[in-house]
C-alpha cells in the first residue's frame, strides 16, 4: 500500500494560481435595441423614485462628487442591509448625479425570479451565480478535535465526493466557509476557521451541516469586462448577499478581480473603485431615513494590472483589503448591537440637533474612538451608565430628546397637550378614509414581509432577525396588489354611480369616469399618508407631556439631573481622548460647536484660544503682505524678477503634475493656491500652506484663501439653513 501524498503547500498553490484576464470582446447593440433599452432603464428609474418618495421620508447623499460622471467605473456599496430597495437607492442616486445607466451585479436566484427578474432584466443587470443558493443538506455529521476549528471531521461522510473551493454552510452562526483541502472521506480543512463561539461548542460533540458544490462565472466576469471596457459604470455589493447584523460581512473579492483583469485586458483602461456606504435609520419601518456616502475613487491602472499577471493571489488581497478600509470610513459599524445603541445614546447625549449627514459621521468617529479604547475603565463606566440610562428612559416611556419637554409648568402641559390631542383627533380623522381603503393592502404587506422574513431566516446561517428583507417585501407587495385594489374600487365606483345617478354619473362615459375616480383614490390615500405621518410625530411628543402633567417630578428630576451629568461625563472624555484619536480633531470641534454643539468651559476656551492664535497669525501675514508691496512700489523688485519668480512657481506645480500624473496638482488649480505649498501650518480655515514667494503671488494667494473662507461659511450656514428648514 502506498503512503498517501502530502498536500502541497499553501505557497506552493500560491503560485499555481494564474490571473483571471479577459477577452476583448466588443458585445454591440444595434441603435434600436439601445434605445428600447434607454427608454425601460428610464422607466425603472422613474419607478424607483416614486417608489423611495412614498416609502422615506428622506434619502440624503454625502460627497457626491466622488462619483464620476465618465469612464470605466465600479460602485462597491456596503452594507447590503436593505435587500433590494438598496439597489433601488444606489441606481436612482447614481442617475440623478451623473445622469448615467448603471449595470448591477446581482445573485443569479434573484434574477430568475419571477418579480424581481423582471425589474433586473430591464435594468440590464448582471447574474452571478452563488455557492450559498445551492446549499443542500450533506450525509452524515462534522465536528472538530483539540480546539482546531479549520479541520472538519466526519462521521457517516463522504468528504471525497466534494469539492477544493465547494462551500460548506454551518449553522447557528458558522457561516458559509470555502473547503481549501479534502484528506479523506472523514475529514478535510476549511479555508479559515469557525468563529462563532455557539457553533464552536456544538462542533465539539457534532453537528449536521450543507454543501454546494464550486460554481464558475466566467459568463458573468467577461459581461462585466465587456461593460468596463465601453467605460461602463456596475454597481455591486460585495458581502454577497444581504444581512440585519452591525457589522460587515466579508468582503467577496470578485469585484477586485474585475477591477484587474479589466486593466490586464487593456492597459488604456483605468477602472476607479468608488466605495459606497449606505446608513439607514430604521431601515424596516414606513417614512424612515437614509444617508448614502460616496468615498474617494480607488484607481487600478495598466500598472496594477500587469502586478495582478505577475502575483494574482497578492495583487488582489491588496486590493480587497484597501476597498474594505475604505468602506469603513464611509459606514457606521459596530461588533454588536449593544454597542451601537451605546454609540447612537453617546451621540445624542454629546450632541445638539445637528443635520441628518453629520449624525451619520459623528456615530462613525464615536465608534472608532470607542473601538480603541474600549477598555478604558472612563469608557467602561461610561458604556455601563449610558445602558442604565437608556433602560430607565424606556420605563418611563420617553426618548433622550424629549426629558427637557417633560419638565414643564403641569399647567402649561396641560394645554399643550390639550393642543396636540384635537390636533391628533382632527388629523387621524381625516385620515380614516384613505387609511381605510389602504387597509387591505396593510395587512397584505405585514403578513407577505413577515412570511418572507421567516423564510429568509430559516435559509440564512448570517441573518439575525432577518429584518433586511421586510422593507423590500412591504414596497413588492403593495406595488403588485395596490393598483389591483383601486381598480376594483374603481369598478366597484362606475358601478354605483352608474346605478344610482350619483352627480349625474350616468351622462359620463365609463372610462373618463374610471381615470377620475382612481385619481381621487390614489390622492386620498396619499393625503392619508401625509395627514397620518403628522398625527405620527404628535403622538411621539406625548409621552413627555403625560409625564409632565401626571408623572412623578422628583423621579423626572432625579433622570433630568443623571442625564446632565452624564452628558457633561461623555462630553468631557470625549474632549480629551478625542485628539488623540483625530489629528484634525480641533477643526471636527469648531464645526460640531457650531451647529450648536456643547462643550465643558475648559474645552470652549481651549478651541477659543485657538482660533485666536490662527488669527493673529493670518493678521501678521497680512501685515507682511503689505509690507512687502510697498516695497514693491518703491522699486526694490523689479518687474523682471516678478516675472521670473512666477515662472519658476509654475515650473515646479509642473513638475508635480509630471510626476503624480493628475492636473489637479498644480497649484493655480488645487486647494493650495497659487504660489503656495503644503506645510505643517494651519490657517483658520483648516487648510495648510506656507509662501514660497514673495510679492503678487502672495497676495492672490490670501484673496483666494479669503474666498474659500467665505464659501465655506456659506455652506455651513446653507447646512444650518437645511436642518432648521426640517
Amino acid at each position: 500500500m502506498s503512503e498517501p501524498k502530502e498536500s502541497m503547500p499553501l505557497v506552493e498553490k500560491a503560485k499555481k494560481v494564474s490571473a483571471h484576464v479577459p477577452k476583448l470582446i466588443d458585445e454591440k447593440v444595434s441603435s434600436p435595441m439601445r434605445i428600447i433599452k434607454a427608454v425601460f432603464f428610464e422607466l425603472l428609474i422613474l419607478f424607483c423614485r416614486i417608489i423611495l418618495y412614498i416609502f422615506f421620508r428622506e434619502v440624503r447623499e454625502r460627497n457626491s462628487f466622488n462619483v464620476p460622471k465618465k469612464g470605466a467605473t465600479i460602485v462597491v456599496v456596503a452594507p447590503h442591509a436593505n435587500q433590494f430597495v438598496d439597489g433601488a437607492i444606489i441606481l436612482s442616486k447614481i442617475k440623478s448625479l451623473t445622469n448615467r445607466n448603471t449595470r448591477a451585479i446581482i445573485a443569479e436566484s434573484s434574477y430568475n425570479d419571477k418579480i424581481i427578474g423582471g425589474f433586473a432584466r430591464v435594468a440590464d443587470s448582471i447574474p452571478v451565480a452563488r455557492a450559498q443558493d445551492n446549499l443542500k443538506p450533506a450525509q452524515g455529521e462534522v465536528y472538530c478535535k483539540d480546539d482546531d476549528y479549520k479541520t472538519l471531521h466526519g462521521r457517516g461522510t463522504k468528504f471525497t465526493e466534494f469539492m477544493v473551493k465547494g462551500l460548506i454552510g454551518l449553522p447557528s452562526g458558522g457561516g458559509n466557509i470555502d473547503i481549501e483541502e479534502i484528506v479523506s472521506d472523514t475529514e478535510l480543512v476549511l479555508r479559515k476557521p469557525v468563529k462563532s463561539e455557539k457553533c464552536k461548542k456544538l462542533l465539539q460533540t457534532g453537528l449536521t451541516y450543507k454543501y454546494a458544490g464550486k460554481i464558475s462565472n466566467d459568463d458573468a466576469f467577461q459581461h462585466v469586462f465587456s461593460a468596463l471596457h465601453n467605460n461602463g459604470l456596475i454597481t455591486i455589493f460585495p458581502e454577497g448577499g444581504s444581512h440585519d447584523r452591525p457589522d460587515l460581512l466579508p468582503i467577496k473579492a470578485g469585484f477586485a478581480i474585475m477591477a484587474l483583469g479589466a486593466v490586464a485586458a487593456d492597459p488604456s483602461c483605468t477602472v476607479q473603485i468608488v466605495p459606497t456606504g449606505l446608513n439607514y435609520f430604521h431601515r424596516n419601518k414606513f417614512r424612515s431615513r437614509a444617508v448614502v456616502e460616496f468615498g474617494a475613487p480607488i484607481k487600478v491602472t495598466a500598472e496594477d494590472g500587469e502586478r495582478y499577471k505577475e502575483n494574482p493571489r497578492e495583487t488582489v488581497a491588496k486590493l480587497l483589503d484597501e476597498v474594505t478600509t475604505a468602506l469603513r470610513s464611509v459606514i457606521v459599524t459596530a461588533p454588536d448591537f449593544e454597542t451601537l445603541q451605546v454609540i447612537q445614546a453617546t451621540r445624542r447625549l454629546y450632541t445638539k440637533k445637528v443635520p441628518l449627514s453629520l449624525v451619520v459621521e459623528i456615530n462613525r468617529k464615536l465608534v472608532i474612538g470607542y473601538t480603541r479604547y474600549k477598555d478604558d475603565p472612563r469608557i467602561i463606566h461610561l458604556k455601563k451608565a449610558v445602558l442604565d440610562y437608556n433602560r430607565d428612559l424606556y420605563r418611563l416611556g420617553l426618548r433622550d430628546h424629549q426629558v427637557e419637554l417633560a419638565f414643564r409648568n403641569r399647567f402649561q402641559s396641560f394645554g399643550v397637550l390639550s393642543i396636540r390631542l384635537i390636533k391628533i383627533i382632527i388629523l387621524f380623522s381625516m385620515a380614516v378614509p384613505g387609511t381605510l381603503l389602504f387597509a387591505p393592502i396593510f395587512i397584505l404587506t405585514h403578513y407577505y414581509s413577515k412570511k418572507k422574513q421567516k423564510a429568509a431566516l430559516a435559509k440564512s446561517v448570517v441573518k439575525i432577525k432577518a429584518v433586511d428583507i421586510i422593507a423590500t417585501w412591504k414596497i413588492l407587495t403593495a406595488t403588485i396588489f395596490a393598483p389591483s385594489l383601486y381598480v376594483t374600487y374603481s369598478l366597484t365606483g362606475i358601478y354605483l354611480t352608474k346605478k344610482y345617478n350619483i352627480l349625474n354619473g350616468s351622462m359620463y362615459h365609463p372610462i373618463p369616469l374610471f381615470i377620475a375616480i382612481y385619481l381621487v383614490l390614489v390622492l386620498t390615500t396619499y393625503s392619508a399618508f401625509i395627514t397620518g405621518e403628522s398625527g405620527v410625530d404628535i403622538v411621539k411628543s406625548l409621552p413627555p407631556l403625560f409625564n409632565s402633567v401626571f408623572g412623578n417630578r422628583k423621579r423626572l428630576t432625579e433622570l433630568r439631573e443623571r442625564r446632565e451629568k452624564l452628558s457633561l461625563e461623555i462630553t468631557e472624555v470625549v474632549n480629551s481622548l478625542g485628539p488623540s484619536v483625530f489629528p484634525e480633531f480641533d477643526q471636527i470641534a469648531r464645526d460640531y460647536l457650531r451647529h450648536g454643539g456643547k462643550a465643558s468651559k475648559e474645552f470652549k476656551e481651549h478651541v477659543q484660544r485657538k482660533e485666536a492664535e490662527e488669527e493673529q497669525k493670518q493678521q501678521q501675514q497680512q501685515q507682511q503682505v503689505k509690507v512687502e508691496e510697498s516695497e514693491d512700489d518703491n522699486g526694490l523688485f523689479s518687474a523682471r524678477s516678478r516675472s521670473a519668480s512666477s515662472v519658476s512657481t509654475i515650473s515646479n506645480g509642473l513638475s508635480r503634475v509630471n510626476s503624480d500624473g493628475n492636473l489637479s496638482d498644480v497649484p493655480i488649480l488645487g486647494e493650495g493656491g497659487y504660489g503656495y505649498y503644503s506645510s505643517g501650518n494651519e490657517d483658520d480655515s483648516g487648510l495648510e500652506f506656507e509662501a514660497v514667494d514673495k510679492g503678487r503671488e502672495k497676495s492672490e494667494a490670501l484673496a483666494s484663501l479669503k474666498l474659500r473662507k467665505a464659501l465655506r461659511e456659506r455652506i455651513d450656514q446653507q447646512e444650518h439653513e437645511e436642518y432648521e428648514d426640517e
